[in-house]
């Protein structure tokens, strides 16, 4: 009989799958090694299809983690500027769109305080331009900013130049520089 292993002191962030990648092969090591938080992390979706507002599906996935998987919490991480849906619709306050989706996961009465739904200003991406010091972060096209930036030429590519510069420590990030990422660190620390 296979044994599940324990995840009891792992948080499991489920994310637009675009920056799933961003979480495992580089930010995971970096909270465990600077913070010693355990996390996990997964997209949203199949094929690259985001399912944050598929709501049902959405709950099934963090009533599992959180009962019968026994993650110690679960963080569902949407942007502001979310990409995740048809509508067009980008919402200008994050606190609108934490109310407006919050009460639609329909989270078990038991586990429902280790639930956090965490909105992020803007984009994840935004995170990344905290490696330059000559930003403040303020332009509304991050991932415009972030391509001429690491001088790549796509949105994958983005993901994928941060990390290999991020390991090869040419470049660090700093959440002291971008008030959401400063916000999330602490968030995940209260956990």
């Amino acid at each position: 009989m296979r044994q599940l292993k324990s995840n009891k002191n792992t948080i499991l962030l489920i994310v637009e799958n675009s920056e799933k990648d961003f979480f495992n092969l580089y930010f995971r090591e970096y909270l465990k090694t600077n913070h010693q938080i355990n996390i996990e992390c997964e997209g949203s979706g199949k094929s690259n299809k985001c399912k944050i507002l598929h709501f049902e599906k959405i709950t099934k996935r963090i009533n599992r983690a959180l009962g019968k998987e026994g993650y110690k919490s679960v963080f569902l991480m949407l942007d502001l500027k979310t990409n995740c849906t048809n509508t067009g619709r980008n919402h200008t306050c994050l606190v609108k769109l934490k109310n407006e989706y919050e009460h639609k996961y329909k989270i078990e009465k038991e586990l429902k305080n280790r639930f956090k739904l965490f909105v992020v200003c803007n984009e994840i991406e935004s995170w990344f331009l905290t490696i330059n010091k000559n930003t403040n972060n303020v332009n509304d096209d991050h991932k415009k900013e972030l391509m001429s930036f690491l001088k790549v030429s796509s949105e994958p590519q983005i993901v994928q130049k941060i990390i290999k510069e991020l390991k090869a420590e040419t470049y660090s990030l700093n959440f002291s520089h971008n008030s959401s990422f400063e916000y999330f660190i602490k968030k995940l620390q209260e956990t």
